[in-house]
């Protein structure tokens, strides 16, 4: 059988409350701690919220309007709705762009590098196509050959032509995503 002395029992005691104290100490720390983030959580506002979601990429509130500022300096009628759709459809290309692994300093160059490869490339202007727009344009040309303005009109074909594609491959991409526009509820 074992005994405890007098002074061993008298140091356990004191342990005992120094760790109640010690604990108390803690519980009352904690406590302020949860009530003064608390307290703060309940008093934050929001100071940027999403207007459009492509797939897992959101856009956001002060993105949009940056961009509505820039664009309305080019285009004084533009709206609102064809902004977020252009921001749309730039986001939709550089993430492709992206899957195809295409690399480049800047979203422009990548955007530039990657309908050149994905449509630029595909896109033949014919002989033919480009006598017959300076048969039916030749008033518009001021007495100019053909063979002078041969160039100018195969860049303005390519260019149309490009266009149309590209339109038509965002229209592809956008059937392909998941795209959420909540702009009407700002």
């Amino acid at each position: 059988m074992r005994y405890i002395s007098a002074s061993d029992m008298r140091f356990k005691d004191r342990l005992r409350l120094r760790l109640r104290k010690r604990f108390n100490v803690l519980f009352a720390l904690s406590f302020l701690f949860f009530t003064f983030t608390s307290t703060f959580t309940c008093f934050s506002e929001v100071i940027d919220r999403a207007v459009a979601y492509v797939d897992d990429t959101a856009i956001t509130l002060s993105e949009f309007q940056e961009n509505y500022i820039k664009m309305k300096k080019t285009v004084t009628d533009i709206t609102e709705e064809d902004v977020i759709n252009s921001m749309i459809n730039r986001l939709l290309l550089i993430k492709e762009a992206k899957r195809m692994r295409l690399e480049a300093p800047t979203d422009d160059e990548l955007l530039k590098d990657y309908i050149d490869i994905k449509i630029g490339s595909l896109i033949l202007i014919k002989e033919d196509a480009i006598n017959q727009f300076y048969m039916e344009h030749i008033n518009e040309f001021k007495g100019k050959d053909y063979l002078s303005v041969r160039d100018e009109i195969e860049k303005y074909l390519f260019e149309m032509e490009t266009n149309r594609q590209l339109k038509r491959h965002v229209e592809e991409l956008r059937a392909n995503a998941e795209v959420k526009i909540q702009l009407k509820d700002r």
